[in-house]
């Protein structure tokens, strides 16, 4: 028999294990906001669905072959709620059929529903070619997409893994767009962000005392023994608070209620005894016998950009986080596009010169082999030796004055973008991609 101390398990296999579920999948990416299934499923879609809708069913079942591990199914339910107006602020992924409410949360079967690429990802996520590529060589999709602002707080997340969880509530795109401008040009994010949960016509607002956000519904009151309720507080469906509302007429304290409920919204029509409208003199009465106030607390747990565990206590230190590692992103752009147009300027003179040098009879091709011509256009043009074989590749019908005038034409437009990006920066590189952002 081997005998284990207890303290080298919780350290090694224990840990591993916490870890794995906690990056793997249950908490979400500070910088895309997506856990790994609905960041297979996007994948999957960018992929299979760009353009045309495709079932869900048929979206998640091939999700497998870029290295998910944990069923179809938890990857066909990520689709449906990544699709569900209802669940995000910005959606990633449009549907096409019944994908919940706020009234009736279920989603079709994924055989019924379908999905496709919405046209939030071209508008949100930039710079994929620069998304990290995941540690695991068999995990296909990237580490984690490049978004410009937090999507993270965008349209919120829950999460329970060992040890940890996450509960980050959702904030306005105008919010986070606005602190984040902030952040890049004044180095500082005054207010904090106020929560704005999707399809919820009620208020949100903050209470230091508790660290906690209450969410509040509405109501009206046409009448002394009437309240209509035309607003719930966000975390109730429909079936949960008729249930509210059928206590309520158990202990007489209604004398009964009609359910309006339709796709414009919730509506309950209720009508109160004598004596309990009498008491109910108050809208925070009101609010209080109809449950008409939730509280919300907030877990802002997250995985960083280097797979680390970070716990935030504050949103806009998340903000400042992900401005940073942006930033960061786009000097690599920028980087990145000046290599790229230093290197067509210097290609598109090299083409001139070379039809100039043909044309002026500097390079003769009859009775030379490939050894010879290539030392006359090492000798008459700028050109690399790995130029040579590029060269000789051309077509002999755009060896003409007309296609040297048109060379130029474009070395000077890559002049102009080469200028542009010797001159630019990061930070006005992340404004413009805020301001390119159409609400």
């Amino acid at each position: 028999m081997i005998n284990y101390n207890i303290s080298e398990i919780a350290d090694n296999e224990m840990r591993e294990f916490a870890m794995y579920t906690i990056a793997n999948r249950a908490i979400p990416n500070m910088i895309d906001g997506l856990k790994p299934v609905q960041r297979f499923y996007l994948y999957s879609s960018l992929v299979n669905t760009p353009k045309d809708f495709k079932k869900v069913s048929a979206v998640s079942g091939v999700v497998s072959d870029y290295g998910y591990n944990h069923g179809e199914t938890s990857a066909a339910g990520a689709g449906q709620l990544m699709a569900a107006t209802w669940n995000n602020n910005i959606c990633l992924v449009e549907g096409r059929g019944s994908f919940g409410t706020r009234q009736v949360q279920q989603a079709g079967a994924a055989r019924y529903v379908y999905t496709r690429v919405h046209e939030n990802f071209s508008k949100y996520i930039q710079d994929i070619e620069l998304s990290p590529e995941h540690y695991d060589p068999e995990h296909t999709p990237p580490q984690f997409y490049i978004p410009v602002i937090p999507l993270v707080l965008a349209n919120g997340t829950k999460g329970i893994a060992t040890g940890f969880a996450t509960n980050i509530l959702p904030r306005s795109e105008k919010d986070i767009i606005k602190a984040c401008k902030d952040f890049v040009t004044k180095g500082k994010i005054s207010k904090r962000l106020g929560v704005s949960f999707p399809d919820f016509k009620g208020s949100t607002v903050y209470d230091a005392s508790t660290d906690r956000f209450i969410c509040t519904g509405k109501f009206e009151r046409p009448s002394k023994t009437q309240v209509i309720i035309t607003e719930i507080p966000y975390g109730y469906d429909r079936e949960s608070y008729v249930k509210i509302l059928d206590k309520l007429d158990d202990d007489d304290v209604i004398v009964s209620y009609e359910d309006q409920c339709s796709n414009d919204g919730f509506r309950f029509e209720i009508k109160l005894k004598i004596m309990m409208s009498n008491k109910l003199n108050t809208d925070e009465k009101v609010i209080k016998a109809f449950k008409l106030e939730k509280t919300h607390a907030e877990n802002l747990t997250v995985i960083d950009p280097n797979f680390k565990l970070r716990e935030y206590t504050d949103e806009r230190e998340l903000i400042k986080d992900f401005c940073e590692f942006r930033l960061g992103v786009l000097q690599t752009r920028i980087d990145k596009s000046i290599e790229r147009y230093e290197e067509e300027v210097r290609w598109l003179g090299v083409k001139a010169e070379f039809i100039q040098a043909v044309l002026e009879d500097k390079i003769i091709f009859k009775g030379q082999n490939k050894s010879q011509v290539s030392k006359q256009i090492l000798s008459s043009t700028s050109a690399l030796n790995d130029d040579c074989d590029r060269l000789l590749r051309m077509n002999l019908l755009t060896l003409t004055m007309e296609q040297i005038k048109e060379l130029m034409g474009k070395m000077k437009e890559a002049s102009t973008l080469l200028k542009y990006w010797n001159n630019t920066s990061p930070n006005e590189q992340f404004i413009n991609d805020l301001g390119s952002i159409k609400m």
